[in-house]
């Protein structure tokens, strides 16, 4: 009797929780849990080290393969205190193939659920790379970097 209560506390406890998750009480869809699996973010610094700007970047490739298999595809959203400066993408050191300006409300703004008027968007793709991906963002003369993982 002393050995089976408190298994019977144990498998009741683990039992509870099997069936649930981290994303179920937010009520994500399956590709949002995907977009927040694979979301990187960073500050974009200068030479200084002060900060000129914010980018996220959601690689596209985990969240729809069959969409997205035939390159390298992000989505990314960037603040910059200069609006003036050129923006440019490249990956591992490639530029990119695809860059489209998206609006504040597009098809993407779903996955991470973040609009804002003074963001801008884009849609950027590559060629298909293997290994680790680094996302380079260069605003005007600064830049961040964004490493992500390939399974």
């Amino acid at each position: 009797m002393k050995f089976l209560l408190p298994v019977l506390l144990l498998l009741i406890t683990f039992w509870g929780c099997a069936q649930k998750n981290a994303f179920e009480r937010f009520h994500l869809s399956k590709s949002q849990e995907l977009a927040e699996d694979t979301i990187s973010s960073s500050k974009v610094v200068n030479e200084k080290a002060e900060v000129v700007g914010i980018v996220t970047a959601v690689n596209l490739n985990k969240i729809d393969a069959k969409l997205y298999g035939d390159h390298e595809y992000f989505y990314v959203y960037l603040y910059a205190k200069n609006k003036k400066d050129a923006i440019n993408f490249s990956l591992n050191g490639m530029p990119a193939l695809l860059e489209e300006e998206l609006p504040n409300e597009n098809e993407f703004t779903a996955l991470t659920s973040f609009q804002s008027k003074w963001n801008r968007y884009y849609l950027v793709g590559f060629a298909k790379q293997k290994g680790t991906l680094n996302l380079k963002i260069q605003i005007g003369k600064s830049s961040a970097t964004l490493t992500f993982r390939q399974d």
